[in-house]
């Protein structure tokens, strides 16, 4: 874990640029999905949250669910193609672990991913996690996203 400025950063685990999932490889084709602490940031306190699951193929960029907080509502977009296999309960009925514990108990689903290949689309290795880390903070902080 890294901190930069004031957020902990698991620069273990791969990043989504465009969404903000983290994902964390459970082995050859499972993948655990997160959301990443800027997000949180972003949009305040999480209150709900619903996940539609399927029993077929998601491409990447699909729904999978609705995320309500405070100051976002919008849907769940997956940073990879694949079968969603698990839902985190915990997280469905309080939705606050994703603000509290995002790398633990606040994880969102599991997939068994369809399109491993997708993996080369995402940010990883501490350098890359944290440069690119550093450039998304400062783009949400110029667009006042980013309470001070």
């Amino acid at each position: 874990m890294t901190t930069i400025d004031k957020y902990k950063v698991d620069t273990n685990l791969n990043y989504d640029p465009k969404e903000h999932f983290w994902i964390k490889l459970i082995d050859n084709n499972m993948a655990r999905i997160g959301m990443s602490p800027l997000i949180q940031e972003t949009s305040g306190a999480f209150v709900a949250i619903q996940i539609d699951i399927t029993e077929n193929s998601l491409e990447r960029g699909s729904s999978f669910g609705m995320i309500e907080a405070e100051k976002h509502v919008g849907p769940l977009k997956l940073p990879l193609s694949g079968i969603i296999t698990k839902i985190n309960e915990e997280v469905i009925e309080n939705p606050r672990l994703i603000n509290i514990d995002p790398y633990n108990k606040g994880w969102l689903i599991e997939l068994s991913m369809t399109n491993p290949d997708e993996l080369s689309q995402l940010i990883s290795g501490e350098i890359n996690v944290v440069e690119w880390f550093r450039a998304e903070l400062k783009k949400f902080d110029e667009k006042g996203w980013i309470a001070q």
